[in-house]
């Protein structure tokens, strides 16, 4: 089968999940809370990506005049790095079927990994240059490399993976800013090391070792 009638056969069965979901879910045709759409939403997310695969994007419209799908699958493209993924959000951005595989695995991720990955690839790429061969950002670091006129992401590494090398490579020393605020106390007391700029010598704050 070519790539369009692979396509347009995922697309049938996908939508043809989704409608029995749907008529499953709401029976009436009353109108639908927007906390219910985005329940149904969040479970076909996951249902969809672990049925049909973890590149495929789609929309529901709850229109009371009929159910709408629209589906999409990542372009998909094989060569020696394997699958490559394009974003659909950074049309110069590509992922390997690798790094999709560590990002599900690493966050345990069910869903769509593409829009997943591009919600974290919003931030990262504002990194770019900063780091040869690495995008970094505050759910962790991606490994990438520049093939012609696009961005190839190899691997993902999520900051709790990192070694204190590793992360004073990637973040220096504002490495604080990365951390979760469960690693932050509350009082200073608390805490194991604070902030220079956050002494005060008018309060007669003093260094801790």
């Amino acid at each position: 089968m070519n790539s369009k009638k692979e396509f347009d056969y995922k697309r049938s069965q996908i939508e043809k999940y989704l409608k029995a979901e749907f008529q499953k879910k709401f029976r009436t045709k009353a109108r639908i809370s927007i906390r219910k759409r985005q329940k149904f939403m969040s479970d076909m997310t996951r249902k969809v990506g672990k049925k049909f695969g973890k590149d495929v994007l789609f929309l529901v419209d709850f229109s009371k005049q009929g159910f709408v799908t629209l589906v999409s699958p990542s372009k998909v493209e094989s060569t020696d790095k394997g699958r490559l993924y394009q974003s659909f959000a950074h049309p110069q951005v590509f992922y390997t079927s690798h790094s999709v595989d560590r990002f599900s695995e690493r966050t345990e991720t069910t869903e769509n990994c593409i829009i997943a990955l591009d919600s974290y690839m919003e931030e990262a790429l504002l990194s770019f240059g900063e780091n040869e061969g690495f995008l970094t950002g505050t759910h962790g670091v991606f490994a990438y490399e520049i093939e012609t006129d696009r961005l190839v992401i190899k691997t993902y590494i999520p900051t709790e993976m990192l070694s204190e090398d590793q992360v004073r490579q990637f973040y220096g020393p504002g490495a604080i800013a990365a951390l979760t605020r469960d690693f932050l106390a509350e009082e200073e007391e608390e805490s194991d090391f604070i902030i220079a700029d956050e002494i005060s010598p008018a309060a007669g704050n003093k260094p801790r070792n």
